[in-house]
This record gives structure tokens, sequence and C-alpha cells, in this order.
């Protein structure tokens, strides 16, 4: 009858150091995945660029076009920029939907990289001399290029409602 409390005494500090082992794996081990898991969503490392367009078209005796293009690199690592392929297309909707392509702009031509956190901008005022009769809107596509990787981005710029009127009536 002795041995009953002895051997219960024995057992119970292995059972509590294996349980205590097997909780601190478990916990050692969940964390590393929480970890695992914040860094691989965050991609600190993985290539990121956010592409803005800012556009407005306005009418002095010509039809002018003025763009803002800005692009800042969300992530860690520093992009290099290739000058080939890296353009601001400028595009002409006509009222029946045709669309006419007016002039591919090379930017951000002064920068050969972006380092992590930096923002650059450029911008565009071109002048349309004669502009087409019926646009009504100018789509502006930005298409930044580096090493492999493309980006691209579409805004559209209304044309005033005035111009689209003055316009047709100096052609008529």
């Amino acid at each position: 009858m002795s041995d009953g409390p002895i051997v219960a005494a024995t057992l119970h500090p292995l059972l509590s150091f294996w349980i205590d082992t097997f909780v601190k794996v478990i916990a050692v081990a969940l964390g590393g995945l929480w970890t695992f898991w914040n860094y691989a969503k965050s991609r600190p490392y993985s290539q990121r660029l956010d592409l803005e367009i800012e556009g407005e078209v306005f009418f002095r005796d010509d039809l002018y076009v003025d763009i803002n293009l800005s692009l800042k690199n969300l992530g860690a690592a520093r992009h290099d920029l290739q000058a080939e392929g890296t353009s601001c297309d400028l595009i002409l909707v006509h009222d029946d939907l045709y669309e006419e392509s007016v002039r591919l702009f090379p930017v951000f031509v002064l920068h050969t990289q972006i380092e992590p956190g930096e923002s650059i901008n450029d911008r565009i005022l071109w002048k349309i001399a004669s502009p087409p009769e019926g646009v009504i809107w100018v789509r502006v596509n930005l298409r930044v290029v580096s090493g492999e990787i493309e980006w691209n981005k579409t805004s559209t710029v209304k044309v005033p409602a005035p111009l689209v009127n003055s316009v047709s009536k100096e052609r008529s």
C-alpha cells in the first residue's frame, strides 16, 4: 500500500516535464509560423511600385493636356528603371469610341533607379494644335519597366464639354 503514493509522486515530475516541454515546442513552432506568415504577407523585398496619374485637359486657343505622373517604391528593394519601354502613351477617344494614338512620351528619363520609399515625378504638358472633332476623353497609359517586370496603369481625363462644342462649331 505504501508503494502507490511513491509511484504517483515519481511519475508526476516526469509527466509535468513532458507536458511543459511539449507546450513550449508547440508555442515556439506556432510563433515561428506566425512570424513567417507575416513576413511572407508583407513581402518586404518583393518589387512593389505604386503608379499614379493625374491629368487635366484645358483649352486656350488650342487643346492642352497636362499630366502629372508619379512613381513610388513601396517595397524594401531598390529597382533599376529601364528607359527602353518606360513610357506614357496619349490616346484620344472620340464620341463614337474610336481611339487615336497621338503620342508616345518617354518618362522618368532622368532616373535610372528608385530606392525604397522614394517617390519620383514627371510632368507632361502637351499641345494639340488642331484637335480632331468629337474628342471626349484623353486616355493616358503609363508603363514602367524594371528588369523583367512591367507595371501598367491607365487613366482617362474628360475633355470639357464646352471645348467639344466649340471645336465642332469652329470646324463647321
